[in-house]
């Protein structure tokens, strides 16, 4: 029984209303058309990757798709209407799984994927196609890899595997060859600030979406979670650390306490865009804004900040289920520290 349980909280799948509906919008026409003309002309892979930065429409086109390939209509959209569509919607159409990372897990494990393996392998209980959704495939474990390659390598008749994902890195060149790989566009800022405004009052919705990389849904989410405020103190934070009066501690225990992922990202996006003007220019780090990049020492320095980057990019993907985010925090917060005291140090010893 507890067996059976598993395979049940695998197959769980969200509320597809919101993801049909956001899979709808104008900017993604071009994938949505793309994705019907490959069904249309019979050219549909059995594998499919969805790329694109996080929150770029990834889940919802997967969605999408797998509604319209269950649809008997056949119309080029799924009609809501079928017996079919009507079962997707109520999250119980028995061909269709989706697999995503469990409560208090980090990753994808192999059992799950071993438990999709056997349901595609299974006919199917409506007579028409099965298919599976894995959000994020970037999120699965090694083994997990492993397993899902043996199914794209010898996919089952009338089976679709629609993997989403942000970090292409982190999914093996194995199972990459194995896909037809389809980038989420993003809208222009203009076009992605006035669909965030019709989804209710968006007073930062600019900042919103700079720490969403651009990508409107996952804006969306941040606002929903009452994110309006991280960015100035984020920008307080670092600006605390460039002057050496940071509360580690302090920092570490809130951070992990407040939207941890998306302070993360913030992170990430700061000091990737101030990497990017540093080595373009000095004149672009010669400011009071990034003191621990200002001449001399700034190839140094700039190598030095790589390697913090690195350091928060493997932060977030050991971000997920019962990690100890404080300590992440704490550990993230003192490397920072710890440059910012060089590059002080170093200045000081210069003008001496």
């Amino acid at each position: 029984m507890a067996e059976r349980d598993a395979e049940d909280e695998v197959a769980l799948a969200p509320d597809t209303a919101p993801l049909l509906l956001r899979a709808d919008v104008p900017w993604l026409e071009p994938v949505r058309s793309r994705l019907g003309d490959l069904h249309a002309q019979g050219r549909m892979p059995h594998g499919l990757l969805l790329t694109g930065v996080s929150g770029a429409g990834q889940a919802e086109i997967a969605t999408w798709l797998a509604a319209r390939l269950l649809c008997r209509a056949g119309d080029g959209r799924p009609c809501g209407e079928c017996a079919d569509c009507r079962l997707f919607r109520a999250g119980s159409h028995p061909d269709f799984r989706w697999v995503g990372v469990l409560p208090d897990k980090k990753d994808i494990g192999i059992e799950q994927l071993r438990a999709l393996s056997e349901a595609l392998s299974m006919r199917s209980y409506r007579g028409g196609v099965k298919v599976s959704v894995i959000v994020p495939a970037d999120a699965m474990s090694a083994k997990a890899h492993n397993a899902l390659l043996k199914t794209l390598e010898e996919p089952a008749s009338e089976t679709y595997l629609v993997l989403t994902a942000s970090r292409l890195e982190r999914i093996p060149k194995t199972i990459l060859s194995r896909c037809m790989r389809i980038a989420m566009p993003l809208p222009v800022a203009d076009v992605a600030l006035a669909w965030l405004s019709r989804q209710g009052p968006a007073p930062h919705g600019a900042g919103l979406l700079a720490l969403a990389a651009g990508a409107p849904f996952l804006a969306l989410e941040y606002r929903d979670a009452g994110l309006g405020e991280l960015e100035s103190e984020m920008q307080e934070a670092m600006g605390a650390a460039a002057e050496g009066r940071l509360d580690i501690g302090a920092f570490a225990e809130y951070c992990a306490k407040n939207a941890p992922g998306a302070r993360l990202a913030w992170l990430e996006n700061w000091l990737t865009h101030s990497l990017k003007d540093a080595a373009l220019t000095s004149d672009a780090v010669n400011n009071n804004r990034l003191p621990w990049l200002q001449p001399p020492g700034l190839e140094s320095k700039i190598r030095a900040g790589f390697g913090l980057l690195d350091q928060v990019r493997e932060a977030r993907r050991q971000a997920c289920g019962s990690l100890n985010m404080q300590m992440l925090f704490e550990s993230l917060a003192i490397s920072l520290a710890a440059q910012v005291v060089r590059t002080r140090k170093g200045s000081r010893e210069s003008a001496g």
